[in-house]
Protein backbone atom coordinates (compact mmCIF):
# COMPACT_ATOMS: atom_id res chain seq x y z
CA UNK A 1 0.00 0.00 0.00
CA UNK A 2 1.53 3.34 -1.41
CA UNK A 3 0.00 7.15 -1.27
CA UNK A 4 -0.22 9.78 -3.17
CA UNK A 5 -1.73 13.46 -1.72
CA UNK A 6 -2.53 15.93 -4.33
CA UNK A 7 -3.41 19.12 -2.51
CA UNK A 8 -5.04 21.82 -4.81
CA UNK A 9 -4.72 24.49 -2.43
CA UNK A 10 -7.83 26.65 -1.79
CA UNK A 11 -10.31 24.45 -4.20
CA UNK A 12 -13.77 25.32 -3.46
CA UNK A 13 -15.78 21.73 -3.67
CA UNK A 14 -17.85 23.76 -5.78
CA UNK A 15 -15.60 23.95 -8.38
CA UNK A 16 -14.80 20.80 -9.08
CA UNK A 17 -16.97 20.10 -12.03
CA UNK A 18 -15.24 22.90 -13.47
CA UNK A 19 -11.83 20.03 -13.43
CA UNK A 20 -13.11 16.92 -15.73
CA UNK A 21 -10.26 15.01 -14.32
CA UNK A 22 -10.73 15.61 -11.25
CA UNK A 23 -14.48 15.13 -11.17
CA UNK A 24 -14.43 12.06 -12.66
CA UNK A 25 -11.94 10.51 -10.04
CA UNK A 26 -14.98 11.90 -8.01
CA UNK A 27 -17.21 10.13 -9.29
CA UNK A 28 -14.88 7.00 -9.77
CA UNK A 29 -13.34 6.82 -5.82
CA UNK A 30 -14.87 8.20 -2.74
CA UNK A 31 -15.62 11.82 -1.91
CA UNK A 32 -16.18 12.68 1.34
CA UNK A 33 -19.00 15.74 0.63
CA UNK A 34 -18.66 17.21 4.33
CA UNK A 35 -14.92 17.52 4.38
CA UNK A 36 -13.95 20.24 6.04
CA UNK A 37 -10.74 22.99 7.28
CA UNK A 38 -9.46 23.70 10.55
CA UNK A 39 -9.68 27.23 12.08
CA UNK A 40 -8.36 28.98 11.41
CA UNK A 41 -8.51 28.24 7.74
CA UNK A 42 -5.09 29.30 6.54
CA UNK A 43 -2.67 27.32 4.84
CA UNK A 44 0.24 27.11 7.55
CA UNK A 45 -2.29 25.94 10.23
CA UNK A 46 -3.92 23.47 7.86
CA UNK A 47 -0.52 21.89 7.01
CA UNK A 48 0.22 21.25 10.27
CA UNK A 49 -2.83 19.68 10.54
CA UNK A 50 -2.71 17.97 7.87
CA UNK A 51 0.74 16.33 8.82
CA UNK A 52 0.16 15.83 12.44
CA UNK A 53 -3.37 14.79 12.72
CA UNK A 54 -4.06 17.46 15.37
CA UNK A 55 -5.96 20.44 15.70
CA UNK A 56 -3.67 24.33 17.00
CA UNK A 57 -4.31 23.66 20.29
CA UNK A 58 -2.31 20.15 20.27
CA UNK A 59 0.34 20.75 17.31
CA UNK A 60 0.70 24.90 18.12
CA UNK A 61 0.66 26.54 14.96
CA UNK A 62 -2.08 29.26 15.67
CA UNK A 63 -2.16 31.08 12.78
CA UNK A 64 -0.62 31.88 9.61
CA UNK A 65 0.79 35.48 11.11
CA UNK A 66 1.80 34.82 15.22
CA UNK A 67 2.80 37.45 17.66
CA UNK A 68 5.24 36.53 20.27
CA UNK A 69 6.59 38.99 22.21
CA UNK A 70 9.62 36.79 23.94
CA UNK A 71 10.89 36.16 20.49
CA UNK A 72 10.01 38.93 18.55
CA UNK A 73 8.21 41.95 20.37
CA UNK A 74 8.87 43.83 17.77
CA UNK A 75 7.00 42.55 14.72
CA UNK A 76 4.73 39.43 13.82
CA UNK A 77 6.25 35.93 12.83
CA UNK A 78 5.55 35.35 9.46
CA UNK A 79 5.28 31.67 9.09
CA UNK A 80 5.44 31.29 5.45
CA UNK A 81 9.43 31.85 5.75
CA UNK A 82 11.61 29.32 6.96
CA UNK A 83 13.59 31.77 9.46
CA UNK A 84 10.27 32.69 11.05
CA UNK A 85 9.38 28.85 11.74
CA UNK A 86 13.26 28.72 13.53
CA UNK A 87 12.53 31.61 15.58
CA UNK A 88 9.53 29.65 16.96
CA UNK A 89 10.91 26.65 16.91
CA UNK A 90 13.30 27.71 19.62
CA UNK A 91 16.49 25.71 19.94
CA UNK A 92 13.83 22.47 18.94
CA UNK A 93 13.75 20.41 15.49
CA UNK A 94 10.67 21.91 14.90
CA UNK A 95 8.08 24.35 15.57
CA UNK A 96 5.38 21.75 15.94
CA UNK A 97 5.00 20.37 19.06
CA UNK A 98 2.83 17.97 18.02
CA UNK A 99 4.91 14.93 15.36
CA UNK A 100 4.35 14.69 11.79
CA UNK A 101 3.96 11.85 8.80
CA UNK A 102 7.53 12.44 8.33
CA UNK A 103 8.90 11.64 11.83
CA UNK A 104 6.45 9.36 12.44
CA UNK A 105 6.87 6.84 9.36
CA UNK A 106 11.05 7.42 9.66
CA UNK A 107 10.32 6.02 13.13
CA UNK A 108 8.34 2.84 11.63
CA UNK A 109 11.23 2.25 8.52
CA UNK A 110 8.84 4.42 6.21
CA UNK A 111 9.56 7.15 4.08
CA UNK A 112 7.26 10.48 4.10
CA UNK A 113 8.49 12.90 0.74
CA UNK A 114 7.16 16.26 0.12
CA UNK A 115 6.89 18.58 -3.13
CA UNK A 116 5.86 21.79 -3.29
CA UNK A 117 5.27 24.93 -4.55
CA UNK A 118 3.62 26.53 -2.31
CA UNK A 119 5.29 28.92 0.10
CA UNK A 120 8.75 27.41 1.98
CA UNK A 121 7.71 28.06 5.06
CA UNK A 122 4.35 25.20 4.17
CA UNK A 123 6.66 23.17 2.81
CA UNK A 124 9.31 22.95 5.91
CA UNK A 125 5.89 22.51 8.41
CA UNK A 126 5.07 19.34 6.10
CA UNK A 127 8.10 17.96 7.11
CA UNK A 128 10.57 19.57 9.35
CA UNK A 129 12.95 17.07 10.02
CA UNK A 130 13.15 15.68 6.90
CA UNK A 131 17.10 16.18 6.48
CA UNK A 132 17.61 14.91 9.96
CA UNK A 133 15.61 11.69 9.11
CA UNK A 134 16.42 10.71 6.26
CA UNK A 135 13.24 12.11 4.45
CA UNK A 136 12.62 14.82 1.26
CA UNK A 137 11.66 17.42 1.35
CA UNK A 138 11.80 19.96 -1.77
CA UNK A 139 10.43 23.22 -2.56
CA UNK A 140 10.07 25.56 -5.72
CA UNK A 141 11.94 28.38 -4.62
CA UNK A 142 15.13 26.16 -2.73
CA UNK A 143 18.61 26.51 -4.43
CA UNK A 144 20.58 24.79 -1.98
CA UNK A 145 20.32 21.82 0.40
CA UNK A 146 20.69 17.87 -1.01
CA UNK A 147 17.13 17.58 -2.84
CA UNK A 148 16.97 21.32 -4.18
CA UNK A 149 20.53 20.38 -5.82
CA UNK A 150 19.48 16.79 -6.60
CA UNK A 151 16.36 17.80 -8.80
CA UNK A 152 17.83 20.95 -10.04
CA UNK A 153 20.72 18.60 -11.92
CA UNK A 154 17.93 15.99 -13.65
CA UNK A 155 15.77 18.97 -14.15
CA UNK A 156 17.18 22.18 -14.31
CA UNK A 157 15.96 25.47 -12.45
CA UNK A 158 12.41 25.39 -11.16
CA UNK A 159 10.58 28.47 -12.81
CA UNK A 160 10.28 32.34 -11.10
CA UNK A 161 7.01 32.70 -8.99
CA UNK A 162 4.64 34.06 -10.79
CA UNK A 163 0.83 34.93 -11.37
CA UNK A 164 -0.82 32.56 -12.15
CA UNK A 165 2.15 30.55 -10.85
CA UNK A 166 0.73 27.54 -13.76
CA UNK A 167 4.84 27.54 -14.66
CA UNK A 168 5.88 26.48 -11.23
CA UNK A 169 2.99 23.79 -11.06
CA UNK A 170 4.13 21.71 -14.14
CA UNK A 171 7.55 22.09 -12.43
CA UNK A 172 6.66 20.20 -9.34
CA UNK A 173 4.23 18.11 -11.20
CA UNK A 174 6.98 16.98 -13.00
CA UNK A 175 9.31 16.60 -9.78
CA UNK A 176 7.16 14.47 -8.57
CA UNK A 177 6.34 12.04 -11.41
CA UNK A 178 9.42 11.56 -12.99
CA UNK A 179 12.20 11.61 -10.12
CA UNK A 180 10.65 11.21 -6.59
CA UNK A 181 7.80 8.64 -7.24
CA UNK A 182 10.19 6.30 -9.10
CA UNK A 183 13.04 6.74 -7.93
CA UNK A 184 12.46 6.80 -3.79
CA UNK A 185 9.37 5.38 -3.68
CA UNK A 186 7.59 6.93 -0.69
CA UNK A 187 5.15 5.17 1.35
CA UNK A 188 3.11 8.49 1.33
CA UNK A 189 3.89 11.49 -1.22
CA UNK A 190 2.56 15.03 -0.54
CA UNK A 191 1.93 17.04 -3.67
CA UNK A 192 1.12 20.52 -2.61
CA UNK A 193 0.66 22.69 -5.77
CA UNK A 194 -0.21 26.86 -5.11
CA UNK A 195 -3.10 27.05 -7.57
CA UNK A 196 -5.28 28.25 -7.63
CA UNK A 197 -5.26 29.22 -4.18
CA UNK A 198 -2.87 32.52 -5.47
CA UNK A 199 -4.79 33.50 -8.44
CA UNK A 200 -8.26 33.31 -6.40
CA UNK A 201 -5.93 35.55 -4.52
CA UNK A 202 -4.56 38.20 -6.70
CA UNK A 203 -7.09 37.78 -9.90
CA UNK A 204 -10.39 36.64 -8.26
CA UNK A 205 -12.64 33.61 -7.94
CA UNK A 206 -13.58 33.20 -11.90
CA UNK A 207 -11.34 35.33 -13.21
CA UNK A 208 -10.06 34.38 -16.92
CA UNK A 209 -6.66 33.68 -15.46
CA UNK A 210 -8.90 31.68 -12.59
CA UNK A 211 -10.09 29.37 -15.07
CA UNK A 212 -6.54 28.60 -16.76
CA UNK A 213 -5.48 28.04 -12.91
CA UNK A 214 -8.00 25.39 -12.74
CA UNK A 215 -7.04 23.76 -15.98
CA UNK A 216 -3.55 23.51 -14.95
CA UNK A 217 -4.31 21.92 -11.94
CA UNK A 218 -6.71 19.53 -13.27
CA UNK A 219 -4.41 18.97 -15.42
CA UNK A 220 -1.76 17.79 -12.99
CA UNK A 221 -4.16 15.68 -11.52
CA UNK A 222 -4.53 13.75 -14.51
CA UNK A 223 -0.58 13.42 -15.18
CA UNK A 224 -0.40 11.71 -11.18
CA UNK A 225 -3.12 9.22 -12.32
CA UNK A 226 -1.32 8.58 -15.40
CA UNK A 227 1.77 7.90 -13.60
CA UNK A 228 -0.34 5.87 -11.06
CA UNK A 229 -2.10 4.01 -14.00
CA UNK A 230 0.70 2.61 -15.56
CA UNK A 231 2.48 0.96 -12.79
CA UNK A 232 2.40 -2.73 -11.61
CA UNK A 233 1.50 -2.01 -8.55
CA UNK A 234 -1.25 0.73 -9.65
CA UNK A 235 -4.32 -1.29 -7.95
CA UNK A 236 -2.19 -0.81 -4.15
CA UNK A 237 -1.53 2.89 -4.62
CA UNK A 238 -4.12 5.55 -3.29
CA UNK A 239 -4.26 9.01 -4.69
CA UNK A 240 -5.81 11.54 -2.83
CA UNK A 241 -7.42 15.05 -3.69
CA UNK A 242 -7.86 17.36 -1.56
CA UNK A 243 -7.58 21.22 -0.50
CA UNK A 244 -6.78 23.02 2.77
CA UNK A 245 -9.46 25.51 2.80
CA UNK A 246 -11.95 27.18 0.36
CA UNK A 247 -12.32 30.65 -0.09
CA UNK A 248 -14.86 33.42 -0.58
CA UNK A 249 -14.70 36.76 -2.45
CA UNK A 250 -13.12 39.61 -0.19
CA UNK A 251 -16.25 42.26 -0.52
CA UNK A 252 -14.42 44.75 1.66
CA UNK A 253 -10.83 45.40 2.02
CA UNK A 254 -10.04 46.64 5.57
CA UNK A 255 -7.14 47.68 7.85
CA UNK A 256 -7.72 46.25 10.96
CA UNK A 257 -5.31 48.29 13.12
CA UNK A 258 -5.84 51.63 11.47
CA UNK A 259 -9.94 50.89 12.08
CA UNK A 260 -8.96 50.51 15.71
CA UNK A 261 -6.64 53.50 16.16
CA UNK A 262 -9.46 55.82 14.50
CA UNK A 263 -11.48 53.92 17.56
CA UNK A 264 -8.70 55.41 19.90
CA UNK A 265 -6.78 51.84 20.59
CA UNK A 266 -3.23 52.33 19.86
CA UNK A 267 -2.45 49.51 17.47
CA UNK A 268 0.34 48.32 15.55
CA UNK A 269 1.73 45.56 13.92
CA UNK A 270 4.52 44.78 17.45
CA UNK A 271 4.53 45.79 20.49
CA UNK A 272 6.64 49.30 20.38
CA UNK A 273 6.22 51.83 23.38
CA UNK A 274 2.74 53.08 23.91
CA UNK A 275 1.28 50.41 22.01
CA UNK A 276 -1.94 48.75 23.32
CA UNK A 277 -2.92 46.16 20.65
CA UNK A 278 -0.91 43.98 18.30
CA UNK A 279 -2.63 43.12 15.51
CA UNK A 280 -1.95 40.30 12.91
CA UNK A 281 -4.15 41.21 9.51
CA UNK A 282 -5.97 37.89 8.57
CA UNK A 283 -9.32 36.99 7.09
CA UNK A 284 -9.36 36.59 10.89
CA UNK A 285 -7.22 38.65 12.54
CA UNK A 286 -5.29 38.03 16.21
CA UNK A 287 -5.48 40.53 18.61
CA UNK A 288 -2.82 40.68 21.35
CA UNK A 289 -3.61 42.85 24.67
CA UNK A 290 -1.28 44.82 26.65
CA UNK A 291 -3.58 44.94 29.44
CA UNK A 292 -6.02 42.42 29.09
CA UNK A 293 -8.62 44.75 30.89
CA UNK A 294 -8.73 46.72 27.74
CA UNK A 295 -10.55 43.83 26.53
CA UNK A 296 -14.29 44.92 27.44
CA UNK A 297 -13.57 48.28 25.82
CA UNK A 298 -12.47 46.91 22.33
CA UNK A 299 -14.80 44.58 22.25
CA UNK A 300 -17.65 46.92 22.66
CA UNK A 301 -16.06 49.18 19.91
CA UNK A 302 -16.15 46.28 17.36
CA UNK A 303 -19.58 45.40 17.79
CA UNK A 304 -20.26 48.87 16.86
CA UNK A 305 -18.89 48.13 13.91
CA UNK A 306 -20.97 46.71 10.79
CA UNK A 307 -17.83 44.71 9.57
CA UNK A 308 -16.87 43.56 12.61
CA UNK A 309 -18.11 39.53 13.31
CA UNK A 310 -18.06 37.65 16.52
CA UNK A 311 -14.71 37.52 18.66
CA UNK A 312 -13.31 34.25 19.67
CA UNK A 313 -11.19 34.76 23.34
CA UNK A 314 -7.89 32.47 24.39
CA UNK A 315 -9.27 32.71 27.68
CA UNK A 316 -12.97 33.24 28.55
CA UNK A 317 -12.24 35.06 31.52
CA UNK A 318 -10.84 37.88 29.52
CA UNK A 319 -14.23 37.83 28.27
CA UNK A 320 -16.63 35.73 29.11
CA UNK A 321 -19.22 36.70 26.53
CA UNK A 322 -17.08 35.44 23.29
CA UNK A 323 -16.54 31.87 22.23
CA UNK A 324 -13.99 30.45 23.56
CA UNK A 325 -11.36 29.55 20.91
CA UNK A 326 -11.19 25.98 22.73
CA UNK A 327 -14.55 24.82 21.63
CA UNK A 328 -12.55 24.73 17.89
CA UNK A 329 -9.37 23.40 19.52
CA UNK A 330 -7.78 26.26 18.67
CA UNK A 331 -6.89 27.67 21.93
CA UNK A 332 -2.93 27.83 22.46
CA UNK A 333 -0.33 29.44 24.74
CA UNK A 334 0.65 31.15 20.97
CA UNK A 335 -2.93 31.89 20.20
CA UNK A 336 -3.95 35.66 19.71
CA UNK A 337 -5.82 37.04 23.18
CA UNK A 338 -8.86 37.80 20.64
CA UNK A 339 -9.44 36.74 17.27
CA UNK A 340 -12.38 38.47 15.40
CA UNK A 341 -14.45 37.41 12.77
CA UNK A 342 -15.57 39.70 10.48
CA UNK A 343 -19.15 39.89 9.01
CA UNK A 344 -19.26 37.60 6.15
CA UNK A 345 -22.73 36.69 3.88
CA UNK A 346 -24.10 33.96 1.80
CA UNK A 347 -25.26 36.05 -0.83
CA UNK A 348 -23.37 35.77 -4.65
CA UNK A 349 -19.93 37.81 -5.39
CA UNK A 350 -19.63 39.57 -8.32
CA UNK A 351 -18.96 36.65 -10.13
CA UNK A 352 -22.24 34.58 -8.80
CA UNK A 353 -20.84 32.60 -7.17
CA UNK A 354 -22.04 32.38 -3.46
CA UNK A 355 -20.09 33.50 -0.39
CA UNK A 356 -18.00 36.89 0.58
CA UNK A 357 -16.66 38.79 3.29
CA UNK A 358 -14.82 41.67 4.20
CA UNK A 359 -10.76 41.09 4.94
CA UNK A 360 -7.60 42.78 6.22
CA UNK A 361 -5.00 41.23 4.04
CA UNK A 362 -2.71 44.41 2.68
CA UNK A 363 -1.34 42.55 -0.69
CA UNK A 364 -4.63 41.18 -1.77
CA UNK A 365 -7.17 43.60 -3.84
CA UNK A 366 -10.80 44.05 -2.83
CA UNK A 367 -12.62 41.45 -4.28
CA UNK A 368 -10.29 38.78 -4.57
CA UNK A 369 -10.48 35.87 -2.93
CA UNK A 370 -10.07 35.36 1.22
CA UNK A 371 -9.81 32.62 3.73
CA UNK A 372 -9.40 31.87 7.33
CA UNK A 373 -12.19 32.72 8.62
CA UNK A 374 -15.27 30.40 9.54
CA UNK A 375 -17.80 31.19 6.53
CA UNK A 376 -18.87 27.74 5.40
CA UNK A 377 -17.30 28.71 1.91
CA UNK A 378 -13.22 28.91 3.76
CA UNK A 379 -14.49 26.09 5.83
CA UNK A 380 -15.62 23.37 3.00
CA UNK A 381 -12.69 21.47 1.47
CA UNK A 382 -12.53 19.02 -1.42
CA UNK A 383 -11.71 15.30 -0.06
CA UNK A 384 -11.37 12.60 -2.70
CA UNK A 385 -9.83 9.59 -2.40
CA UNK A 386 -9.36 6.61 -5.28
CA UNK A 387 -7.45 3.40 -5.66
CA UNK A 388 -6.28 1.09 -2.75
CA UNK A 389 -9.24 0.06 -0.30
CA UNK A 390 -11.12 3.15 -0.80
CA UNK A 391 -14.43 2.28 -2.11
CA UNK A 392 -15.74 2.75 -5.69
CA UNK A 393 -18.50 5.87 -7.15
CA UNK A 394 -19.39 6.35 -2.97
CA UNK A 395 -20.09 9.51 -1.47
CA UNK A 396 -19.32 9.83 1.99
CA UNK A 397 -21.89 11.87 4.64
CA UNK A 398 -20.19 11.67 7.57
CA UNK A 399 -18.27 14.81 8.49
CA UNK A 400 -14.32 14.72 8.76
CA UNK A 401 -11.57 16.82 8.45
CA UNK A 402 -7.87 17.77 7.53
CA UNK A 403 -6.64 16.11 11.12
CA UNK A 404 -8.48 12.98 10.10
CA UNK A 405 -6.15 11.97 7.02
CA UNK A 406 -2.95 11.44 8.56
CA UNK A 407 -4.56 8.15 10.86
CA UNK A 408 -6.40 7.04 8.16
CA UNK A 409 -2.98 6.87 6.08
CA UNK A 410 -1.39 5.66 9.16
CA UNK A 411 -4.00 2.41 10.09
CA UNK A 412 -3.96 1.46 6.09
CA UNK A 413 -0.02 1.46 6.01
CA UNK A 414 -0.08 -1.03 9.37
CA UNK A 415 0.88 1.67 11.60
CA UNK A 416 -0.96 3.29 15.05
CA UNK A 417 -1.40 6.85 15.15
CA UNK A 418 -0.90 7.92 18.93
CA UNK A 419 -1.54 11.22 20.42
CA UNK A 420 -3.62 12.45 16.98
CA UNK A 421 -6.92 14.35 17.26
CA UNK A 422 -7.98 13.24 13.91
CA UNK A 423 -10.03 9.89 13.46
CA UNK A 424 -9.98 6.95 10.86
CA UNK A 425 -12.43 7.48 7.94
CA UNK A 426 -13.22 4.17 7.85
CA UNK A 427 -16.23 5.06 5.76
CA UNK A 428 -13.89 5.23 3.31
CA UNK A 429 -13.73 1.71 2.65
CA UNK A 430 -16.54 0.46 4.73
CA UNK A 431 -20.02 1.71 3.83
CA UNK A 432 -21.86 0.51 7.24
CA UNK A 433 -19.60 2.75 8.88
CA UNK A 434 -21.00 5.59 7.11
CA UNK A 435 -23.27 7.99 9.36
CA UNK A 436 -24.20 11.78 8.66
CA UNK A 437 -23.54 14.11 11.65
CA UNK A 438 -25.63 14.97 14.60
CA UNK A 439 -25.95 18.91 13.94
CA UNK A 440 -25.88 21.67 16.33
CA UNK A 441 -26.05 25.14 16.86
CA UNK A 442 -24.12 27.06 19.08
CA UNK A 443 -25.80 31.01 19.61
CA UNK A 444 -23.32 33.84 19.56
CA UNK A 445 -23.53 37.27 20.19
CA UNK A 446 -25.17 40.15 17.98
CA UNK A 447 -27.20 37.70 16.17
CA UNK A 448 -24.21 35.00 14.98
CA UNK A 449 -24.56 31.87 15.07
CA UNK A 450 -22.00 28.98 15.10
CA UNK A 451 -23.03 25.46 13.03
CA UNK A 452 -21.30 22.28 14.31
CA UNK A 453 -21.34 18.82 13.11
CA UNK A 454 -20.73 16.06 15.36
CA UNK A 455 -19.42 12.71 14.48
CA UNK A 456 -18.92 9.89 17.79
CA UNK A 457 -16.86 12.33 19.74
CA UNK A 458 -15.37 15.00 17.40
CA UNK A 459 -16.75 18.31 16.49
CA UNK A 460 -16.46 19.90 13.57
CA UNK A 461 -17.34 23.94 12.64
CA UNK A 462 -19.13 24.09 9.94
CA UNK A 463 -20.33 27.70 9.28
CA UNK A 464 -20.76 31.06 10.97
CA UNK A 465 -24.19 32.39 9.70
CA UNK A 466 -26.10 35.39 11.23
CA UNK A 467 -30.02 35.61 11.65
Amino acid sequence: MRAILILLDGLRPDLVCRMPRLAALAAAGTGFANARSVFPSETRVATSSLVTGCRPAAHGLTANTIFDAGLAPERLLKTSTVADLRLLAAGTPSPLQKPGLGEILAAAGRRFAVVSAGSPGQTFLAHPQAEALGGFRWNAADTDGAAALWLMERLGPAPAASIPNIPRLHHAVRALTTVVLPELRPDIALLWLPEPDISFHYRGLDAPETRLTLAAADAAVGQVLDWRDAQPDRADIAVLVLSDHGHVSGSLKLDLAAELRRGGFAAAAGLAPGIEVVVAPAAAPGLWLRKPTLAPTLAAFLAAQPWAGPLLVRNPGLLPSALPLACLDAAHPRSADLVLCFAGAEGLDQYGLPGHAPFDTPDVPEGGGMHGGLHRRELATVLIAEGGPFRRGATVQAACDLTDIAPTLLHLLGLRAEGMDGRILAEGWDATADMPPVTERLKLPRGFWLDMAQQGHRRYPTALTRA
